[in-house]
């Protein structure tokens, strides 16, 4: 019988196997052996479906480490193909390999790989098998089968030879989903009790399906959700309520069908917008949303600020490392996509300190797809490492990792990051020292210099007109005046009427423009058009498929002339507008500062990490990354009194 060492050390070893077995199989005792690549790419295209990667590989050793290599997924590849090259193709100087991949087995490998993963921290309790279990992870994996058949237009061009229209197929979804998610329950519950600490580790393994517009950890909280529903009267009773906002949502979506390519979001965003996938999808989120918060609440009492710490250290060092060997070598950068489960390939820069045409910094992003939110991740870290910074209480060797975090942080460019760090220092340094007036002067004005010398003293020059103005003038230069949206037209008409609304506008858009976000937010305005009861209470969570296709805007950027692309609009608190109306925000923005106020006094390093983010997430899209929403419910459901829970 194996001792739980060597079970592990087993686990280990299958976990290798996943990694390399899969792209290496093929015939090889056929005729066909791989060639040299070169311009001449006649072998390849006659030859597709017969190479394995790895096989490849070892003809081609250059192809793992020189940069104009691009290895890239074909997810619309048989089975037969799966790990082999379908073909490669040449675009200037640079050669884009395509490896077949399927989306159904993508499930099956993916899942495994991550299940061993979770299985390799030790079991903290007893799983319970029970009716509710199976009936909540059914009803899940019904819900994930309808937004896939709704959302057809994104999985056609994944699920190979596959009719979404077909029952049967439909079924045989199901019943993969099904199995998957009862495994991914299974092994997550037996080790409820110690995962809440390993949440940083969801930035490097995002965990996002390839091929699909799912999260893995979906396949856990969705059914938490669900279960809690099932079996508690008290959100059984709150559950009328969700039914009436969602019908009010699906209705909205009544005869339309927008359609959005997710892009770096895939995972947290619907690409499509009918009745049956805003409905769908938001009860898919909304018990998933239901499902962290109870797992937080259920088990704060397990976080260690000390061993969180520690573990949003050793991620930090890997998000470095991994993120720039994957930038060097194509291979890495493969396989960090696939196996770690990213929404996006990691970058190809290989300089963190590089600068744009102007002599600004440009922000370095690692593995993860978005600069800004991992540079709030390098902040968060280096935040714990100096409010735990206690004698004997933590392992000297991680600080060995604070210069990575210091070079993460820079590189990222994430200059409200960076003020924010400070700001939250100096105030406790403030709280501990119990410093005399002159000395808090001393230790927040460096976050007050650090801020103007981002800002500019330039910028604060401007008439205050010019300034507060200055983001409807983006939004209106955007749009045109055939199609202007609700929110453009209102805010041309505004009067002295309203007077309390336009000094909110106008301090609004000065703050937009001091912090350099007036074209992003006027370019948000531009495409927002809500009406008067989609204002109040949204359009639905996650749901971004109408704001980008209703109205068209100008396809490149004003001033530069460069494309515009997939611009998301940088603010948490817009996006939480866009999903949950003016009502829901407000709401939640009410109750969490209130939360914080009452936080302040008895748990102060809690509250320091709680106002860092709130102050970081309205200005950036962190809530759209399943990593940064997962750590950020953790924080703020801790920060709550144990009476709410």
């Amino acid at each position: 019988m194996f001792s739980i060492q060597n079970l592990k050390y087993l686990k280990v070893v299958l976990l290798a196997v996943l990694i390399i077995i899969p792209f290496s199989i093929s015939d090889y005792s056929d005729q066909i052996k791989p060639e040299k690549i070169t311009s001449d790419l006649r072998f390849y295209e006659i030859n597709t479906c017969s190479i394995s990667l790895n096989e490849f590989l070892i003809e081609n050793p250059n192809v793992i480490y020189q940069d104009h290599y691009k290895i890239r997924f074909n997810n619309y590849s048989s089975i037969q193909c799966f790990g082999q090259i379908t073909g490669i193709d040449q675009i200037g100087y640079t050669f884009y390999i395509s490896i077949g991949t399927n989306t159904l087995l993508n499930l099956f490998l993916q899942s495994i790989f991550w299940i061993l993963l979770i299985s390799l921290i030790s079991k903290s309790e007893t799983f319970k098998f029970n009716e509710l279990n199976i009936i909540s992870c059914s009803i899940s994996s019904l819900l994930i089968c309808t937004v896939i058949y709704s959302e057809q237009r994104y999985y056609s061009k994944v699920f190979f030879e596959f009719d979404l229209n077909n029952n049967r197929h439909l079924f045989y979804v199901f019943t993969y989903i099904l199995c998957i998610s009862f495994f991914v329950t299974y092994i997550v519950d037996s080790r409820n009790n110690k995962l809440i600490n390993f949440a940083p580790f969801a930035y490097i393994f995002m965990g996002v399906f390839s091929g699909m517009n799912l999260y893995f950890l979906t396949l856990f909280f969705c059914p938490l959700g669900i279960k809690a529903i099932l079996k508690n009267k008290k959100f059984r009773g709150n559950f009328v309520f969700i039914n009436l906002i969602i019908l009010f949502w699906a209705f909205n979506a009544t005869s339309n069908n927008y359609y959005l390519k997710p892009d770096k979001i895939r995972g947290l965003s619907s690409t499509a917008y009918n009745f049956l996938s805003v409905s769908s999808w938001s009860y898919l989120m909304i018990f998933s949303l239901i499902g962290i918060y109870l797992f937080s609440a259920n088990k704060r009492k397990d976080l260690s600020l000390k061993l969180i710490k520690n573990n949003f250290v050793i991620t930090g060092f890997f998000v470095i490392i991994l993120g720039y060997l994957g930038s060097s070598m194509p291979l890495i950068n493969f396989y960090n996509y696939y196996f770690f489960g990213q929404t996006k390939f990691g970058t190809d820069n290989q300089n963190l300190f590089g600068v744009n045409y102007w002599g600004e910094s440009e922000a370095w992003r690692g593995l993860f797809p978005s600069a800004e939110t991992i540079g709030e991740f390098f902040a968060i870290s280096l935040l714990l490492i100096f409010i735990t910074n206690k004698k004997n209480t933590s392992n000297k060797y991680l600080y060995l990792c604070i210069p990575f975090l210091i070079v993460g942080l820079y590189a990222s460019n994430n200059k409200a990051a960076l003020i924010s760090l400070v700001f939250c220092i100096g105030l406790y340094i403030n709280k501990k020292r119990k410093l005399s007036t002159r000395m808090k002067l001393l230790f927040i004005s460096p976050a007050i210099l650090i801020l103007f010398y981002f800002i500019r003293i330039e910028n604060l020059l401007f008439s205050v007109d010019f300034s507060a103005n200055k983001m409807i003038e983006m939004g209106i230069g955007y749009g045109n005046q055939a199609q202007r949206s609700s929110t453009i037209r209102y805010l041309q008409n505004l009067d002295d009427s309203n007077i309390f609304f336009e000094i909110l506008i106008l301090v609004f858009g000065f703050f937009a423009f001091i912090i350099n976000r007036s074209e992003l937010w006027g370019l948000f305005f531009a495409r927002f058009n809500p009406t008067t009861s989609e204002l109040f209470l949204g359009s639905g969570p996650f749901i971004m498929s109408r704001h980008y296709s209703e109205i068209d805007v100008l396809e490149k950027k004003l001033y530069t002339g460069t494309p515009l692309g997939f611009l998301l609009p940088h603010s948490s608190f817009l996006s939480m507008i866009l999903f949950f109306g003016l009502i829901g925000t407000i709401l939640f923005f009410f109750y969490l500062f209130f939360n914080l106020y009452r936080a302040r006094n008895f748990n102060f390093e809690l509250f320091l990490i709680c106002l860092f983010i709130v102050l970081n997430i309205l200005k950036s899209d962190s809530i759209l990354y399943f990593p940064s929403l997962l750590t950020y419910i953790i924080f703020f459901v801790s920060l709550m009194p144990k009476s709410t829970k």
